[in-house]
Protein backbone atom coordinates (compact mmCIF):
# COMPACT_ATOMS: atom_id res chain seq x y z
CA UNK A 1 0.00 0.00 0.00
CA UNK A 2 1.32 3.43 -0.96
CA UNK A 3 -0.26 6.58 0.42
CA UNK A 4 -0.67 9.08 -2.42
CA UNK A 5 -3.37 11.33 -0.90
CA UNK A 6 -4.11 12.44 2.65
CA UNK A 7 -7.67 13.72 2.97
CA UNK A 8 -8.70 15.75 6.01
CA UNK A 9 -12.08 16.33 7.56
CA UNK A 10 -12.29 19.99 8.63
CA UNK A 11 -14.64 20.70 11.56
CA UNK A 12 -13.27 19.14 14.73
CA UNK A 13 -10.22 17.82 12.85
CA UNK A 14 -8.32 20.93 11.77
CA UNK A 15 -9.68 23.06 14.61
CA UNK A 16 -11.53 22.26 17.90
CA UNK A 17 -15.01 20.75 17.79
CA UNK A 18 -16.28 23.09 20.52
CA UNK A 19 -15.65 26.01 18.16
CA UNK A 20 -17.87 24.34 15.55
CA UNK A 21 -20.64 23.82 18.09
CA UNK A 22 -20.42 27.43 19.27
CA UNK A 23 -20.58 28.84 15.74
CA UNK A 24 -23.56 26.65 14.84
CA UNK A 25 -25.68 28.18 17.62
CA UNK A 26 -26.67 31.09 15.39
CA UNK A 27 -28.27 28.75 12.85
CA UNK A 28 -30.94 27.77 15.39
CA UNK A 29 -32.65 31.09 14.66
CA UNK A 30 -35.04 32.46 13.58
CA UNK A 31 -36.73 29.03 13.65
CA UNK A 32 -35.53 26.46 16.22
CA UNK A 33 -38.15 24.08 14.83
CA UNK A 34 -36.63 24.28 11.35
CA UNK A 35 -33.19 23.66 12.88
CA UNK A 36 -34.53 20.55 14.62
CA UNK A 37 -36.12 19.21 11.44
CA UNK A 38 -32.91 20.03 9.55
CA UNK A 39 -30.89 17.86 11.93
CA UNK A 40 -33.44 15.07 11.51
CA UNK A 41 -32.94 15.20 7.75
CA UNK A 42 -29.17 15.02 8.10
CA UNK A 43 -29.47 11.90 10.24
CA UNK A 44 -31.89 10.40 7.74
CA UNK A 45 -29.61 10.90 4.75
CA UNK A 46 -26.62 9.39 6.57
CA UNK A 47 -28.35 6.01 6.61
CA UNK A 48 -27.27 3.69 3.83
CA UNK A 49 -29.85 1.61 2.04
CA UNK A 50 -32.47 4.34 2.16
CA UNK A 51 -33.79 6.62 -0.55
CA UNK A 52 -31.36 7.61 -3.29
CA UNK A 53 -30.52 11.20 -4.13
CA UNK A 54 -31.43 12.12 -7.71
CA UNK A 55 -29.29 13.41 -9.28
CA UNK A 56 -26.33 12.45 -7.07
CA UNK A 57 -24.80 15.90 -6.83
CA UNK A 58 -25.12 19.08 -4.78
CA UNK A 59 -28.26 20.25 -6.60
CA UNK A 60 -29.89 16.87 -6.02
CA UNK A 61 -28.94 17.01 -2.34
CA UNK A 62 -30.31 20.52 -1.83
CA UNK A 63 -33.59 19.69 -3.61
CA UNK A 64 -33.99 16.45 -1.64
CA UNK A 65 -33.32 18.40 1.55
CA UNK A 66 -35.88 21.08 0.71
CA UNK A 67 -38.48 18.51 -0.33
CA UNK A 68 -38.01 16.47 2.87
CA UNK A 69 -38.28 19.55 5.08
CA UNK A 70 -41.25 20.92 3.14
CA UNK A 71 -43.20 17.77 3.89
CA UNK A 72 -42.26 17.62 7.57
CA UNK A 73 -41.71 21.15 8.84
CA UNK A 74 -45.35 22.11 9.34
CA UNK A 75 -46.62 18.82 10.73
CA UNK A 76 -50.38 18.63 10.02
CA UNK A 77 -50.52 22.20 8.67
CA UNK A 78 -49.92 21.54 5.01
CA UNK A 79 -46.85 21.25 2.81
CA UNK A 80 -44.69 24.34 2.36
CA UNK A 81 -43.70 25.02 -1.28
CA UNK A 82 -40.29 23.52 -2.01
CA UNK A 83 -38.86 26.71 -3.50
CA UNK A 84 -39.83 28.66 -0.38
CA UNK A 85 -38.24 26.03 1.87
CA UNK A 86 -35.12 26.06 -0.32
CA UNK A 87 -34.78 29.80 0.33
CA UNK A 88 -35.45 29.43 4.06
CA UNK A 89 -32.69 26.83 4.36
CA UNK A 90 -30.28 29.09 2.49
CA UNK A 91 -30.99 32.05 4.78
CA UNK A 92 -31.06 30.23 8.14
CA UNK A 93 -28.18 27.82 7.59
CA UNK A 94 -25.86 28.39 4.64
CA UNK A 95 -25.79 32.20 4.81
CA UNK A 96 -25.38 32.07 8.58
CA UNK A 97 -22.43 29.67 8.28
CA UNK A 98 -20.63 31.83 5.74
CA UNK A 99 -20.55 34.65 8.29
CA UNK A 100 -19.84 32.47 11.34
CA UNK A 101 -16.88 30.56 9.92
CA UNK A 102 -15.01 33.50 8.41
CA UNK A 103 -12.46 33.40 11.27
CA UNK A 104 -10.94 30.18 12.61
CA UNK A 105 -7.79 29.19 14.50
CA UNK A 106 -6.33 25.79 13.59
CA UNK A 107 -4.91 23.22 15.96
CA UNK A 108 -1.15 23.68 16.55
CA UNK A 109 1.12 22.23 13.85
CA UNK A 110 -1.64 21.70 11.26
CA UNK A 111 0.12 23.70 8.55
CA UNK A 112 3.59 22.30 9.28
CA UNK A 113 2.16 18.77 9.10
CA UNK A 114 0.62 19.50 5.71
CA UNK A 115 3.86 21.07 4.50
CA UNK A 116 5.69 17.92 5.57
CA UNK A 117 3.29 15.81 3.52
CA UNK A 118 3.63 18.06 0.46
CA UNK A 119 7.42 17.84 0.74
CA UNK A 120 7.08 14.05 0.56
CA UNK A 121 5.08 14.28 -2.65
CA UNK A 122 1.71 13.58 -1.02
CA UNK A 123 -1.37 15.30 -2.41
CA UNK A 124 -3.81 16.90 0.04
CA UNK A 125 -7.60 17.01 0.02
CA UNK A 126 -10.37 18.10 2.37
CA UNK A 127 -13.87 16.64 2.75
CA UNK A 128 -16.50 18.07 5.08
CA UNK A 129 -20.21 17.48 5.65
CA UNK A 130 -20.62 21.25 5.99
CA UNK A 131 -20.00 23.72 3.14
CA UNK A 132 -16.33 24.60 3.09
CA UNK A 133 -16.64 28.14 1.72
CA UNK A 134 -13.72 30.15 3.18
CA UNK A 135 -12.81 27.77 6.03
CA UNK A 136 -9.54 26.62 4.51
CA UNK A 137 -8.50 30.23 3.91
CA UNK A 138 -9.42 31.11 7.51
CA UNK A 139 -7.32 28.17 8.72
CA UNK A 140 -4.38 29.26 6.58
CA UNK A 141 -4.05 26.05 4.55
CA UNK A 142 -6.03 26.72 1.35
CA UNK A 143 -2.85 27.13 -0.71
CA UNK A 144 -1.73 23.61 0.24
CA UNK A 145 -4.90 21.81 -0.88
CA UNK A 146 -5.05 20.00 -4.20
CA UNK A 147 -8.82 19.51 -3.91
CA UNK A 148 -11.59 20.17 -1.41
CA UNK A 149 -15.26 19.23 -1.39
CA UNK A 150 -18.41 19.35 0.68
CA UNK A 151 -20.02 15.91 0.96
CA UNK A 152 -23.21 17.44 -0.44
CA UNK A 153 -21.50 17.56 -3.85
CA UNK A 154 -21.77 13.75 -3.94
CA UNK A 155 -25.46 13.88 -2.98
CA UNK A 156 -25.03 12.40 0.51
CA UNK A 157 -23.36 12.92 3.89
CA UNK A 158 -20.71 10.84 5.63
CA UNK A 159 -20.50 7.92 6.41
CA UNK A 160 -22.22 7.15 3.08
CA UNK A 161 -19.58 5.84 0.63
CA UNK A 162 -20.42 8.40 -2.08
CA UNK A 163 -18.51 11.41 -0.62
CA UNK A 164 -15.35 9.33 -0.06
CA UNK A 165 -15.50 7.85 -3.56
CA UNK A 166 -16.10 11.35 -4.94
CA UNK A 167 -12.72 12.40 -3.52
CA UNK A 168 -11.04 9.39 -5.12
CA UNK A 169 -12.52 10.15 -8.53
CA UNK A 170 -11.54 13.80 -8.38
CA UNK A 171 -8.01 12.97 -7.20
CA UNK A 172 -7.56 10.10 -9.68
CA UNK A 173 -6.57 7.64 -6.97
CA UNK A 174 -7.77 4.30 -5.61
CA UNK A 175 -9.25 4.28 -2.07
CA UNK A 176 -6.45 2.05 -0.75
CA UNK A 177 -3.98 4.81 -1.60
CA UNK A 178 -5.78 7.40 0.56
CA UNK A 179 -5.31 8.14 4.25
CA UNK A 180 -8.41 9.80 5.70
CA UNK A 181 -7.98 11.94 8.83
CA UNK A 182 -11.03 12.83 10.92
CA UNK A 183 -12.38 13.32 14.43
CA UNK A 184 -15.54 11.20 14.25
CA UNK A 185 -15.48 7.42 14.44
CA UNK A 186 -19.01 7.04 13.09
CA UNK A 187 -18.80 9.54 10.23
CA UNK A 188 -15.12 9.55 9.29
CA UNK A 189 -13.49 6.28 10.35
CA UNK A 190 -16.42 4.01 9.50
CA UNK A 191 -17.16 5.71 6.18
CA UNK A 192 -13.54 5.86 4.99
CA UNK A 193 -12.65 2.33 6.08
CA UNK A 194 -15.69 0.87 4.30
CA UNK A 195 -14.45 2.07 0.92
CA UNK A 196 -10.92 0.81 1.62
CA UNK A 197 -9.13 3.95 2.82
CA UNK A 198 -6.61 3.92 5.65
CA UNK A 199 -7.80 5.97 8.62
CA UNK A 200 -6.50 8.21 11.37
CA UNK A 201 -8.63 9.45 14.26
CA UNK A 202 -7.61 12.81 15.73
CA UNK A 203 -8.67 12.70 19.38
CA UNK A 204 -7.14 15.08 21.96
CA UNK A 205 -8.40 12.72 24.67
CA UNK A 206 -5.89 10.14 23.42
CA UNK A 207 -3.18 11.94 25.38
CA UNK A 208 -4.50 9.88 28.28
CA UNK A 209 -3.31 6.28 27.96
CA UNK A 210 -6.49 4.78 29.38
CA UNK A 211 -8.68 6.86 27.06
CA UNK A 212 -6.52 5.93 24.08
CA UNK A 213 -7.07 2.26 24.90
CA UNK A 214 -10.81 2.88 25.18
CA UNK A 215 -10.82 4.61 21.79
CA UNK A 216 -9.00 1.68 20.20
CA UNK A 217 -11.62 -0.70 21.55
CA UNK A 218 -14.61 1.48 20.65
CA UNK A 219 -13.37 2.49 17.20
CA UNK A 220 -11.65 -0.49 15.55
CA UNK A 221 -12.09 1.22 12.16
CA UNK A 222 -9.31 3.68 13.08
CA UNK A 223 -5.94 2.40 11.87
CA UNK A 224 -4.22 5.16 13.85
CA UNK A 225 -5.29 7.26 16.82
CA UNK A 226 -3.40 10.51 17.39
CA UNK A 227 -3.79 13.04 20.15
CA UNK A 228 -2.46 16.00 18.12
CA UNK A 229 -0.56 16.80 14.95
CA UNK A 230 2.91 16.20 16.40
CA UNK A 231 1.69 12.74 17.38
CA UNK A 232 0.29 12.40 13.85
CA UNK A 233 3.69 13.22 12.36
CA UNK A 234 5.33 10.44 14.39
CA UNK A 235 2.79 7.92 13.10
CA UNK A 236 3.21 9.13 9.53
CA UNK A 237 6.90 8.37 9.09
CA UNK A 238 6.68 4.56 9.09
CA UNK A 239 3.50 4.72 7.01
CA UNK A 240 5.10 6.87 4.31
CA UNK A 241 8.26 4.76 4.25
Amino acid sequence: MKIEVVCFDIDGTLYPKWVTDLKLVGSFFPSPLLALRYQEFREEIRREGGENTEPENEQGFRLRQASWLSARYNWGRGVEPIDRMYDRIERQFYSSWRRAFAKLTPFPHVRTTMELLKARGIKLAALSDFPIEQKLQALGVADLMDYSACAEQAGYLKPHPAPFLHICRKMGVEPQNVLYVGDSCRKDMVGASRVGMSTCLIAPAAKNTAKRSHLRASCPEADMICSDYLDFQKHLEPLLE
